[in-house]
């Protein structure tokens, strides 16, 4: 037949899942954009995400951000969107602070709840969250997107393979530049404004789950952690005295027995969002850097000595995990994609009732994160060396 064929939206084959986003900044709109993409970035959806509704105390932005996005409306509290019966997926992507409140008030309400990094401020928080979760009807995952990154999932596929052998060593580094300069005033420094959650929560957790992770649990810290600005401008005069670290860095050990260093910091000039790692086992070495994330760098012990070294993979295509299916081998996916990866496998764990772990972070993970980053913090003020207690 010829001619225009309307589509009916409302008659998409498979499940609909209802969406509400919390937050209309770079987060908000990070996963707002995610679920506007699952549909075409994969052959065959788990679900298709129904975007509900978005939320802000902002009407003004929040009402332009959800319609920029195709959201059916938007509310101006969170305390309405829980109540909301076509929410299926409570997505929290607020600041530090007010992850554990609206989190836990949505698995109260039986929702699956996603909540960005780190899961909370502090110990105490993250436990309650955690605690919630655990006795909650519905699933929840939080936000560790670099889990989904195709060369991160291929790695830990040649760990699980057995293709590195004994792992000895994790090196990790999370590096940016944004308050180098002591000129830069408190609003214009991240970690040091809004929350002053600092640079050890806001990007150390990336690095430390991705330890975990890759490399194993960890079981002890020794930590030094850094503020070398301690006093910055007000953009309006005056000044204020940063409460947040600038630098940290971490010697840890594995319950595999693998040492590690992990490092993030605030003050790397020149450094935008430079995120690597490397890992050293008996058998092989792998390497990935953030700034060229379609690729792995794999060196692997056995065969001809005289061609050992660092090979440069390319894992797009067919063959490697998590690849895009619309995007033919060599065609490039972005930074994006993590989030695009981790929301349809919270979606596929949800319609098909298969587990969030070992993929995808718990709330469980993320309060072992805490811990973990309150011990650096610790040590550092201590000298002692942190020996980690889970319960």
């Amino acid at each position: 037949m010829s001619g225009f064929h309307e589509i009916q939206y409302g008659r998409l084959q498979g499940k609909q899942v209802g969406v509400g986003v919390l937050g209309y900044g770079f987060m908000g709109k990070v996963h707002a954009n995610g679920y506007v993409k699952i549909p075409y970035s994969f052959d065959r959806p788990a679900a298709w995400p129904k975007l509900v509704a978005m939320c802000g105390r902002n009407r003004e932005k929040t009402a332009d951000t959800a319609s920029r996005f195709g959201f059916k409306g938007y509310y101006t509290t969170w305390q309405d969107m829980v109540q909301d019966p076509d929410i299926d997926v409570f997505d929290n992507c607020t600041p530090d602070n007010l992850h554990a409140e609206p989190s836990i008030a949505a698995l109260g309400e039986g929702k699956h709840v996603i909540c960005e990094k780190p899961l909370a401020m502090t110990v105490e928080e993250a436990k309650q969250m955690r605690d919630a979760a655990a006795g909650a009807k519905g699933k929840h995952m939080l936000c560790h997107n670099y889990r989904f990154f195709p060369a991160v999932r291929f790695a830990r596929q040649l760990i699980e393979e057995g293709r590195i052998g004994r792992i000895y060593q994790f090196h990790a580094r999370y590096l940016q530049e944004v308050g180098h300069d002591p000129g830069t005033s408190i609003e214009g420094t991240w970690y040091a404004a809004g929350t002053k959650s600092g640079v050890l929560l806001g990007i150390g957790c990336h690095i430390i789950d991705m330890a975990r992770f890759l490399a194993g649990e960890i079981t002890t810290v020794s930590g030094i952690v850094k503020t070398y600005n301690p006093r910055r401008a007000l953009s309006g005069g005056g000044e204020e005295t940063v409460r947040a670290d600038e630098d940290n860095i971490a010697l840890v050990e594995f319950e595999s027995g693998a040492a590690g260093t992990l490092e993030s910091s605030g003050v790397s000039t020149g450094r935008k969002n430079r995120h690597t790692w490397e890992i050293n086992g008996s058998k092989g070495s792998i390497a990935f850097d953030l700034e060229d994330p379609n690729h792995l760098h794999v060196c692997l012990a056995e065969g001809d000595p005289r061609l050992k070294g660092f090979t440069k993979i390319s894992v797009t295509g067919g063959g490697f995990p998590l690849s895009t299916p619309y995007l033919p081998p060599g065609h490039n996916a972005g930074w994006e994609y993590g989030h695009v990866h981790a929301l349809h496998h919270f979606l596929d764990c949800l319609v098909n009732e298969k587990p969030v772990e070992p993929y995808g972070a718990t709330f469980e993970d993320g309060y072992r994160v805490q811990l973990i980053m309150d011990a650096v913090q610790k040590s550092s003020k201590t000298g002692e060396r942190i020996v980690l207690d889970y319960h």
